[in-house]
């Protein structure tokens, strides 16, 4: 289990770079950057200059920089999804009358192959905001998965630290709902990147203040419940933190990872606002926020193991 343990935890990690340079290809506009999939501009390596471009392709649609970034994100979730299918096949082959190890690790592998399938209609919708934001929200319940099935491969080998403190009343469902509304978050933040990208292109003399102005009461609702997260968060680590005592190291290093990465991720997004959208802040604001999820999810199964052995 220790090492199947181990693996389940790269994949992990794996998935959240994969997230990473989906948030740098997005906010480097290389979305387009392989205009083609799954091969880019006809060739399954891209090119490196215009003289290797099909005779069909129009030079102006190539950017050197831009198919690369688009190119080893493809190349990135390639390997992540053979991760993911490694895990999962580990999972049935060896631990086949286990369930809560088995369910999530092919769980994560199937939605993985449609995810690759979803990322051709990205493309081929020329980058629709609804669609890039199925794509996201896919990526991050794919993670979750990933976060459940390493927590209950630790929990295997390390039940104590699952069994000290019996959550506060209302903490696990406080904790869920940190979870979902944290996804929500994060696909509001999508839409409004989309929207701002589109009125960019329609007014490019106006300000980012004034792109930011113009998007209206979704990025209000982004704002408000982007406090109201960070507050909650807080609200919920005050009512497990008194009981610090009696907490597993487990359990407080998760507390702390979850209030440090809301705390940060709203930090991150009002950065973002006054440095007029620079994008590499962007990135970090997306990759915190996804991040956080994690954190969420993994203190709500904590939590949930301790209710389940009372």
């Amino acid at each position: 289990m220790k090492s199947f343990r181990r693996f389940a935890l790269f994949t992990t990690l794996a998935t959240y770079f994969l997230i990473f340079m989906g948030g740098l290809v997005r906010v480097s506009g290389a979305g387009l950057g392989c205009p083609d999939w799954p091969k880019c501009f006809g060739r399954w390596i891209p090119p490196t200059n215009v003289e290797q471009l099909p005779p069909n392709i129009d030079p102006a649609q190539f950017n050197f920089v831009l198919a690369w970034i688009e190119y080893v994100n493809r190349l990135t979730g390639v390997i992540v999804g053979l991760l993911i299918a490694a895990t999962a096949v580990w999972a049935i082959s060896s631990f086949r009358r286990q369930p809560r190890i088995v369910l999530p690790a092919v769980a994560a592998a199937v939605l993985t192959a449609f995810q690759g399938w979803q990322g051709s209609v990205v493309i081929s919708s020329q980058l629709e905001p609804v669609v890039v934001t199925v794509h996201m929200a896919l990526a991050l319940i794919i993670v979750s998965l990933l976060i459940y099935l390493t927590q209950e491969a630790y929990y295997r080998e390390n039940r104590e630290a699952f069994l000290t403190l019996r959550a506060p009343r209302g903490v696990i469902f406080s904790l869920g709902m940190l979870w979902v509304i944290a996804i929500i978050q994060i696909a509001l933040g999508t839409q409004i990147r989309s929207a701002l990208e589109i009125l960019a292109r329609k007014f490019p003399l106006s300000t980012s203040a004034e792109w930011i102005g113009k998007v209206g009461l979704l990025n209000h609702i982004h704002t408000v419940l982007g406090v109201l997260l960070v507050a909650f968060s807080w609200g919920v680590a005050f009512s497990i933190w008194k009981y610090r005592d009696r907490m597993s190291a487990l359990m407080r290093q998760s507390v702390v990872a979850m209030v440090t990465l809301a705390t940060l991720q709203l930090f991150m997004g009002l950065t973002f606002i006054a440095l007029d959208l620079t994008p590499i802040v962007q990135v970090f604001h997306l990759w915190l926020a996804s991040l956080y999820v994690g954190s969420a999810l993994l203190l709500y199964t904590i939590f949930r193991k301790r209710e389940a052995a009372s």
